[in-house]
């Protein structure tokens, strides 16, 4: 439903046009005090951004720790924390019109017409603010470790970034603007325009995100059902617009033969290739874990399409007039880091 985790348990709350979103977080180690200053720079990576035509909605995402915090440690009791929704615009939402590919349709016969339309609800990505909010913290506990997340743009429409090295390490890792990570920073000016292209023709555009985590110790993950990549996948999968996960070579396997899929062992444990991204068995092997999560296109656009009004079920014709993001991306870089981070932490304490 809305909390995931075992022994580091997070639940959301809240709609996108109502008073507040936010998240309780269980399973804080009593006594840390978390540095303030990274979690409000990962949301402001996740806040919208004029040069990718993100929403026009904006908000401070400022927060107010209610509690499981005292002298600015944690007290090791639920930590909760609101987000106060202020820039709100729902009147366009009251009339109940399946909007394509969104959820209106399928939360209204669920709950049978009583769920909060306005700006899609508890379906909103509105409600990714918590998840970077737990995510920032729990990658702060993780670097206590040496653990350490990164992202960049791995795709978008038709360009590709260069890929991070399957073997990547702190030493060999590329520089990366936070608020634009890419690997080969000449891909940016194509980016911005198939950005405006995409705007200029009301439509939107998918892309994927590449992550590694760097410094994971070899054992981390249980067998099958919580193995490091169904846990992860399970949180990757939670965010809104997400509809593909692969980890290392990934789909990638099926145009090779075992002999050159296999990552040779060498004297130490480590291995000479990483087609398998850092896990064996469901348990991390010391590698670079490295996967890549793909984004549907977001389905607010202003072009013309038909579709139906729920309540009286006839056919409509509608136009997205409510405010949106071109592509999800870059946005969503922090989003998969935060969320990796919270899956992780969860298997690293048990």
């Amino acid at each position: 439903m809305n909390t995931i985790g075992n022994s580091f348990r997070i639940s959301i709350f809240g709609e996108s046009h109502g008073a507040y979103v936010g998240c309780t977080l269980d399973g804080l180690p009593a006594g840390f005090m978390p540095d303030w200053d990274l979690i409000h720079f990962d949301l402001s990576r996740r806040m919208p951004n004029k040069r990718t035509h993100s929403t026009e909605r904006h908000e401070t995402d400022d927060f107010e720790i209610i509690s499981g915090l005292y002298n600015d440690a944690f007290t090791g009791a639920p930590l909760t924390v609101l987000f106060k929704n202020r820039d709100l615009q729902s009147e366009f939402y009251l009339e109940r019109i399946a909007r394509p590919s969104h959820a209106d349709y399928t939360a209204y016969v669920k709950y049978g017409g009583y769920n909060d339309p306005r700006g899609g609800g508890m379906f909103s990505g509105r409600l990714t603010a918590p998840i970077v909010f737990a995510g920032s913290i729990a990658r702060q506990i993780l670097l206590k470790q040496d653990i350490r997340i990164f992202s960049h743009i791995y795709r978008i429409g038709s360009i590709s970034d260069e890929p991070f090295d399957p073997l990547l390490t702190m030493e060999t890792l590329p520089y990366l603007d936070m608020k634009f990570p890419l690997v080969d920073e000449n891909k940016k000016s194509e980016i911005e325009k198939l950005f405006s292209d995409a705007k200029q023709r009301g439509t939107s555009l998918g892309g994927t995100v590449e992550c590694s985590v760097l410094g994971l110790p070899i054992g981390i993950g249980e067998p099958f059902f919580d193995s490091v990549e169904s846990q992860l996948s399970h949180m990757l999968f939670s965010i809104p617009a997400v509809h593909g996960v692969e980890f290392g070579a990934g789909f990638g396997f099926a145009e090779m033969d075992g002999v050159t899929a296999n990552d040779r062992v060498l004297s130490g444990g480590k291995t000479e290739t990483n087609f398998s991204g850092g896990v064996n068995g469901g348990i991390t092997n010391g590698m670079s874990l490295i996967f890549r999560t793909c984004f549907r296109p977001v389905p607010t656009v202003r072009a013309e399409q038909t579709t139906i009004n729920i309540e009286t079920d006839t056919e409509v014709s509608f136009r997205g007039n409510e405010r949106h993001d071109v592509c999800i991306l870059p946005r969503g870089c922090v989003i998969v880091e935060c969320a990796a981070a919270i899956a992780l932490l969860d298997l690293l304490m048990r």
